[in-house]
This record gives structure tokens, sequence and C-alpha cells, in this order.
């Protein structure tokens, strides 16, 4: 195997190594690279080339001392060339390279499909951010009408029973003052009798005297017809209620809690391998 560090080709071993070739995993000065691409076996070999070239560490069978070319599908392990004439050769095995290039597309595609499913998700997560905001501006305006209409309910029943406080009291009032006004009149002939009365005290005639006092007694004795209401009187007993009672009076709230769930499942593990019958048949 050549090493990177000494730069030199593995060929003549004196020009610069320059040149790596892939196939060969060796370096090459550029004359021994146009002689090794002019040789039919070798003319479709790849190089990398330049001062820094970099070449690919290989794994080797430390058994045989063999690159791995095959991996056994039976005993899933990368084999060399002696070992699949010694130790695998009933086996099913394919190619290192064609293996690693289908698993390489496979793991190409399951990253496309990963982000793809993951930019999905990031849709969905957006989109159902987006209408539980929108449901919560509803809820929460729903909640506001429902206390507006309780408000105006309350406001209603406020007022019809004020009204109904007031048209009583002015009934009320106004009875009260009517026989108010009966006393009142009442009072002035009583005083007028009492006037009366102190002006037979200078009579000294007897009789003109008794039939004054008789008359003054007549008028008394008239019924006035004035009946003394009883008091009216107004209370208000306070409903208070409870916190339970006023919970009945709104609606219920829902809420669908958000529900964790695996949004990337690992993709099933599909390998697909190129199956070496020829070189079965030829071992």
């Amino acid at each position: 195997m050549a090493q990177a560090a000494s730069k030199t080709c593995d060929i003549c071993v004196s020009g610069p190594g320059h040149n790596y070739c892939e196939q060969c995993d060796q370096l090459f000065c550029d004359g021994c690279k146009i002689s090794h691409l002019r040789t039919k076996m070798s003319k479709k070999h790849t190089f990398q080339s330049g001062p820094n070239i970099n070449p690919e560490v290989k794994q080797y069978c430390k058994e045989h001392d063999e690159n791995f070319i095959y991996y056994c599908m039976e005993c899933h392990t990368s084999i060399c060339k002696i070992c699949v004439i010694k130790k695998h050769k009933s086996h099913d095995f394919a190619e290192i390279k064609e293996s690693t290039e289908g698993i390489k597309a496979e793991v190409k595609k399951d990253i496309e499909t990963k982000i793809k499913n993951i930019q999905s998700n990031i849709a969905e997560v957006d989109q159902g951010s987006h209408t539980y905001q929108a449901d919560v501006k509803e809820v929460i305006q729903a909640i506001k009408e429902e206390g507006r209409r309780l408000k105006e309910m309350i406001d209603k029943k406020v007022e019809a029973l004020i009204n109904t406080v007031r048209q009583k009291d002015a009934k009320n009032v106004q009875n009260l003052q009517s026989v108010g006004n009966e006393l009142k009149t009442a009072l002035d002939k009583a005083k007028e009798q009492q006037n009366f009365y102190q002006a037979t005290q200078g009579i000294k005639d007897t009789t003109k005297l008794l039939q004054k006092l008789k008359q003054i007694k007549s008028q008394i004795e008239q019924k006035e017809g004035i009946q003394i209401p009883i008091m009216p009187s107004v209370k208000y007993a306070q409903q208070k209620a409870t916190e339970s009672e006023i919970e009945k009076l709104f609606g219920k709230l829902t809420f669908g809690e958000s529900v964790s769930r695996e949004i990337n499942p690992k993709p099933q593990k599909n390998v697909r391998f190129v199956f070496m019958k020829d070189i079965k048949r030829i071992c």
C-alpha cells in the first residue's frame, strides 16, 4: 500500500508521486501515470492529482493481507477474495462497492425523506398553532359576549326592581299625602272649635252658654271619616350568589391537550445487495 507521506512514485521510486490511482491504491509520477493509462488493463483507472492529494486508506483482511472486496450476506462481514474461497464459498455475497452505492442511494433517500417529513411536520405545527390561536380568540370573544349578555340581564333586572320600588313608593306617598291633608283639615276644624269654646268663656247668660256648648259638642261629635292607614314598608333581602352558582350561568371550557407523537419514525433498513452468482460459480 502506498504511503501518502512519502510522496514518491511507487513505480519508479524516484519521481514525485503527485498522482494517486484510486483503483491500484498507488502513487505515480507524471511519466508512470502516462504509461499506466496506456496499458490495456488500466486505461480506465482514475487518478487524484496534485501536491496535496490524500489517498484513501483502505481496509485490508488481516488474515490474508488483501483488500476487502466482497460482503458476506450470511456472516455480515467484509471479506477478501481469499476468504471467499476458504471460508465463504457456499455463502451469498456481494461486491462492497456496489453494495456501498446501494446503501449510499438509500441513505440519501432516507435523509431527503426525513427532511421532507420534518418540513411537513413544521408546516403542520405552524398550521395547528395558527388554528389554535384563532380558536383562543374566538373563545375569549364568546366569553366576553356571554358576560355582556349576563350583565345586560342583570342591568335589566336591577332597573325593573328599582322601577317597581319607585312605582309602589309613588302610590304609597300619594295615599299618605291624602290622609295627611285630611288630618290637617280635621286639625283646623278642631282648632276652630277650640276658638269657639274659648269665646264662650265670656258669656254670662247661662241659657245662651248652654246653647253654644251644645252646638260645639255637636260639631265635635260629627265623624270625620278619616282612617289611618297601616304605614307602608319596603325591604330587600339580598341573595348572595355562590361562585358555583355563577359558574352555572356560563358555558363549559374544553381543552384538547397537545399529545406528543413520533414525527420522524426510523426508516426500515432495506439494504439492497447485488449477488455475485457468477463469482460463486468460479470459486
